[in-house]
């Protein structure tokens, strides 16, 4: 046996083992994907999730009996400013505060559901301009099946891993296996931010504690603008098919995916909050109480 062909054999081989590995990502993977991209309320409407709104002991039953821990401590805090003259929150405004509190944090799973809902009523917009432009609603699955069958050439030629098409494919195939972990991220970031939603609308009853708040909102709002801007490069991605260089078209694919990938860095950077980019999330857990 020459070595030409004990090479060709294992090149053969080493494709249709990786041929088989990339073909496992199948349309059921890529409408779960676009599950986890595009949130609304009912992706946290379980019904083992309210319970930790609904129960008589729920976080919201907590948050109530810790306001009254708050005003505990106002009126301590306050009687010990009068004798060290130090600046502290007026009566009134901690009055005010205090009821607008309870008032939220009554309703804090449905302010969350209502943003929720909001957001994903800006992606049906976005996703409704594409099909208005393509003809086609936007979706990861199609996305996949557009890639695959117009410029990686899988339903028509061998696969060959040691090639250029085979590499793409390669890449954005795991690509996307990527962005299924970075989105289930994600996922799991605003149900956690949702469930502390009542103590974050808690900590406003005091000046001092109003940063909690702030950071909670900062992030909540970060992670679902994410869903904003992977409609717009989806957006970008469907026009590819106008360009007329198939090499440009493939490298611009690549391109595309590794700015989804790198999205909710971006994001983060755009809002200073958190983000569910797999690489950096440690790192970011700091910035929650920096």
């Amino acid at each position: 046996m020459s070595y030409e062909n004990v090479a060709s054999m294992v090149s053969d081989s080493l494709s249709s083992l990786i041929n088989n590995l990339l073909s496992s990502v199948d349309d059921n993977v890529f409408s779960v994907l676009d599950e986890l991209a595009f949130l609304n309320a009912s992706s946290i409407s379980d019904k083992y999730f309210l319970y930790f709104f609904d129960k008589p002991f729920s976080l919201i039953a907590l948050c109530k009996a810790l306001l009254l821990a708050f005003l505990i401590y106002y009126i301590i805090a306050y009687f010990f400013s009068l004798f060290t003259c130090s600046h502290f929150q007026k009566p009134l405004s901690f009055i005010v505060k205090l009821f607008f509190s309870a008032l939220l944090i009554n309703w804090s799973i449905e302010i969350c559901e209502y943003i929720l809902d909001f957001f994903f009523l800006l992606t049906n917009i976005l996703r409704e301009l594409g099909f208005s432009v393509f003809s086609v609603k936007m979706s990861f699955s199609l996305l996949y099946k557009e890639i695959s069958r117009i410029f990686l050439n899988s339903f028509s030629l061998p696969f060959q891993f040691f090639s250029f098409d085979g590499v793409l494919k390669s890449f954005i195939s795991f690509g996307f296996v990527n962005l299924i972990f970075t989105y289930s991220v994600r996922f799991i970031f605003v149900k956690l931010l949702v469930l502390i939603s009542p103590f974050a609308f808690l900590s406003l009853a005091l000046d001092q504690s109003t940063w909690i708040f702030k950071i909670w909102f900062k992030n909540l709002i970060g992670q679902l603008f994410t869903q904003l801007f992977i409609c717009i490069i989806l957006l970008i991605m469907f026009s590819f098919s106008y360009l007329s260089n198939p090499i440009i078209i493939k490298l611009l694919y690549v391109a595309s995916i590794v700015c989804l990938i790198r999205l909710t860095s971006f994001v983060k950077e755009f809002t200073s909050g958190f983000t569910s980019d797999i690489s950096s999330s440690l790192s970011s857990i700091k910035s929650l109480f920096l």
